[in-house]
């Protein structure tokens, strides 16, 4: 109870739900306005000395940018390890939003065509900060999350790597999709926002169901060793790991014990990973 509280925690932090997450972070303008460009905009977190890379970063449904970059503990973790942190906001849900989702269904417009936004996000903020747009990973939580596969899918080579957390494809997933460098997708198994096994919300659409997604997805990169070729018993996490794939570089999935949440780190995790393929 004690770790699923933590990593719950942990999630309302990046929905801008707690004051204490709050920090002073670096931005477009003084007072800390965000950067905007035709179509949107998106907040900047910058670490001290020399940035070794960026983490393009969607928030979930009903997010705010603005509350991501102020994630102290968040941010903290990605500055420690060189990272910039390039938070994109969503477009609003309705008139007077001030949160935002995402277009990962791929509607047509209105609909903001959020997979050349982000790209043209990533291509603003490397020129404007001067970090490596060839080191520029995009991930996301929940809706986020979601959003990362569509843009994995769509523009496999528009980032370094992908890295999804708690969201999938829609059921019915792309069959058509690119083949990304790198992805690794992390979910909860107690997950009851997004199941791993997906479910019908709102409006009758329904989630995808993770484990067929990771199926199809691993013979669109190549990835052909079963059982997996690599795995880490790290409890309270298990990794699966592929390293064999003819399309790609590698793919790799994260369980932890946890619920709708980023589990404690996350980004340490992550960055060792990369670290490995990169």
């Amino acid at each position: 109870m004690r770790l699923t509280a933590y990593l719950t925690s942990i999630a309302l932090a990046l929905l801008g739900t707690s004051p204490a997450a709050l920090a002073q972070v670096p931005s477009c303008g003084a007072e800390g306005d965000p950067c905007t460009l035709s179509g949107g905009e998106y907040h900047a977190s910058l670490p001290d000395g020399e940035i070794s890379g960026a983490f393009v970063w969607l928030h979930g449904y009903g997010g705010r940018a603005e509350s991501v970059v102020r994630n102290r503990g968040l941010m903290s973790a990605f500055h420690e390890h060189g990272y910039a942190v390039i938070a994109v906001q969503g477009m609003p849900r309705f008139s007077g939003d001030r949160g935002g989702s995402w277009n990962s269904l791929a509607r047509p417009a209105p609909r903001r065509d959020d997979v050349a936004f982000i790209e043209s996000v990533a291509d603003d903020a490397a020129a404007r900060f001067g970090f490596d747009r060839g080191r520029t990973m995009l991930a996301g939580f929940s809706g986020g999350g979601m959003m990362t596969w569509r843009v994995a899918c769509d523009a496999p080579d528009a980032f370094a790597a992908y890295l999804p957390v708690a969201g999938t494809f829609w059921d019915p997933a792309p069959t058509d999709c690119g083949a990304p460098a790198l992805l690794h997708h992390t979910h909860g198994w107690t997950d009851g926002v997004v199941p791993l096994e997906g479910r019908t919300v709102g409006s009758g659409i329904t989630q995808g169901d993770v484990f067929a997604i990771l199926g199809d997805m691993r013979q669109t990169m190549g990835c052909t060793s079963r059982p997996a070729e690599q795995m880490q018993d790290d409890m309270p996490y298990l990794t699966r790991a592929w390293s064999d794939c003819t399309n790609a570089t590698a793919m790799a999935m994260t369980l932890h014990p946890g619920g709708h949440a980023i589990p404690s780190g996350w980004v340490e995790r992550m960055d060792a990973w990369l670290d490995a393929e990169l």
